[in-house]
């Protein structure tokens, strides 16, 4: 959900680093109450709404990385596969071989489970609703859907990169007919449910070549709260068609605003943003500690240990594992990407994002 390779300064985006924070914020505060057997409404819409932005923000921030690379054919399917494997799969592969050691379930029983061979090897490649299997890791549902849709993301980049806007709507439109007719015949093809809003982040992407940023920053915050009442009206039992909508109205408004200039925004944005991806897949194993390991303690000792394990471990982890590995896909695939002479001059036409879990 990957922020990380390390484009220079014009690349960065201040806009996309809140979004980013907003999404992974949103996940770990809807998860909390659940941990606690607290499970309300709202706090499953702020888990849900974290994800659909992520899925907005992953598919835009891939197009504009494709854009920059400025590869075609097998150069640029390989450098795309590539880094991306060694950006999603090297901590989630960690993450679900430590839920396989421990035997814990991440669930709000806190149970023991013994994991068995199909289990782990469908969630280690990722594949676990292909194969009906439980996520060993908690949140750890919403990366198949990443990953399946990565496959993709190539050959429509390819196919809309010099094609007018209207083509990538009428995909969308397209799109949810066929959402819903997985829904009914093809259970195991989930990702068709979420392809309209994958294809939000692509609008946005697309928008940017015909607009330029207009409207001042400080109102990008604001643009992303009146746009979030429209999938908290949903429902839990007929909410397909309020994902659809809250990200195709995402996509539409992202192009819209100049970065954000507030200091005290932009700098804990970006750091968020830099270690959403640990925080995204540690944080449900932070609470359990916290509600079951810890529960004997005082509530001091409780909350101390919590806020510093939420804390250090997403940064251990980056530092430790993310960056490196993504250093080795960059490193792998560095002879397919040459720089181009226009490049000096190169003004993105939206912000692009340097932290995020899809860079």
């Amino acid at each position: 959900m990957t922020m990380n390779d390390r484009y220079d300064a014009r690349h960065e985006s201040a806009n996309l680093d809140l979004l980013r924070s907003i999404a992974v914020l949103c996940v770990f505060m809807g998860h909390f109450p659940e941990m606690n057997h607290r499970l309300s409404l709202t706090s499953w819409h702020l888990g849900q709404l974290g994800v659909l932005i992520f899925f907005v923000h992953t598919s835009l921030v891939l197009m504009q990385s494709m854009e920059r690379l400025g590869l075609q054919g097998r150069a640029l399917f390989t450098t795309f596969y590539v880094r991306r494997w060694f950006r999603i799969y090297p901590l989630s592969m960690f993450c679900v071989v430590m839920a396989y050691a421990c035997q814990v379930a991440p669930d709000v029983d806190h149970a023991s489970r013994h994991w068995n061979l199909k289990e782990l090897l469908s969630n280690l490649s990722l594949t676990q609703n292909l194969f009906f299997q439980p996520s060993m890791v908690g949140a750890l549902w919403s990366l198949p859907l990443e990953v399946q849709m990565y496959v993709t993301l190539p050959f429509l980049y390819l196919f809309f990169r010099h094609r007018p806007l209207w083509w990538i709507i009428a995909l969308y439109i397209v799109s949810v007919p066929v959402a819903l007719i997985q829904q009914r015949l093809i259970s195991r093809l989930d990702v068709l449910a979420y392809a309209p809003c994958f294809l939000g982040g692509m609008i946005a992407w697309r928008m940017a070549h015909i607009n330029r940023p207009k409207l001042p920053g400080w109102l990008w915050p604001v643009a992303i709260a009146a746009v979030c009442p429209i999938w908290f009206s949903a429902s839990r039992e007929h909410n397909l068609y309020y994902r659809w909508a809250f990200c195709l109205m995402l996509g539409l408004v992202t192009p819209w605003f100049k970065d954000i200039q507030w200091y005290w925004v932009k700098s804990p944005a970006k750091l968020i943003a830099r270690y959403s991806y640990g925080i995204y897949l540690s944080h449900i194993t932070l609470m359990m500690v916290f509600f079951l390991y810890l529960a004997d303690y005082s509530a001091i000792v409780r909350w101390l240990v919590f806020v510093t394990l939420c804390v250090t471990v997403p940064v251990t982890l980056y530092h430790l594992l993310e960056a490196p590995l993504i250093e080795v896909g960059r490193n792998l695939t560095r002879r397919n990407v040459r720089p181009r002479a226009h490049d000096q001059n190169l003004e993105p036409a939206t912000p692009l994002a340097v932290t995020s879990l899809s860079t």
